[in-house]
């Protein structure tokens, strides 16, 4: 009986992660360089949220344009708190609709760069200092209840982050995440491509 019912506990938690299909891995390996590359995964729950959040951006501008009475200070700091909740929840959407992160191995560098939203910037690792390069989770080795678990996490994880990572590594004493809707084949094949590099 338990196991029926975290069966359909576990069927439900898959729901939570339904969302746009877009998934995408690239994987370009030559002797100098590598290339790799995954789409941000998103779920409806979490496109609903962000853009809901997004809405703020002209919340405060449309109060304004159609207020007879004269706006005070209170009004202007109300605005500005929700312009700033708008602006993080439209940059959060375009990365669930249009995001992707690059990993590119050239020159001793590992370099990470989130494309597809705005107020990013590349993340540049030393190749020789990255260690420990390993899978987020053992699919294989997870119990019902930590699939529901890890199906339920993945819905605040979009919601609230760009990158929630497939793959880690250890960086100066730094856990780093890297990309978020690999399978486990996508997985292993990425992380012998970055060990051989070292």
């Amino acid at each position: 009986m338990k196991e029926i019912i975290l069966n359909f506990q576990y069927q439900y938690s898959k729901l939570f992660n339904i969302g746009l299909h877009r998934k995408k891995f690239e994987l370009n390996a030559t002797a100098d360089k590598l290339f790799a590359m995954n789409t941000s995964k998103n779920t409806f729950i979490a496109l609903l949220f962000t853009l809901f959040a997004s809405g703020h951006l002209f919340s405060g501008l449309i109060v304004g344009l159609n207020s007879t009475e004269k706006l005070g200070t209170d009004f202007y700091l109300a605005f500005s708190i929700l312009f700033v909740v708008g602006l993080i929840g439209f940059r959060q959407f375009l990365w669930l609709v249009n995001g992707r992160q690059e990993l590119t191995i050239e020159n001793g560098n590992l370099i990470l760069y989130k494309k597809g939203t705005f107020f990013t910037k590349p993340k540049i690792y030393a190749l020789e200092k990255v260690q420990n390069i390993r899978p987020a989770f053992d699919e294989d080795n997870q119990t019902l209840f930590d699939k529901i678990q890890r199906n339920i996490s993945v819905n605040r994880k979009v919601i609230f982050g760009h990158v929630f990572g497939q793959i880690l590594f250890d960086y100066n004493g730094n856990t780093i995440k890297v990309f978020n809707d690999l399978d486990k084949t996508e997985r292993l094949k990425l992380i012998d491509e970055v060990n051989r590099r070292k």
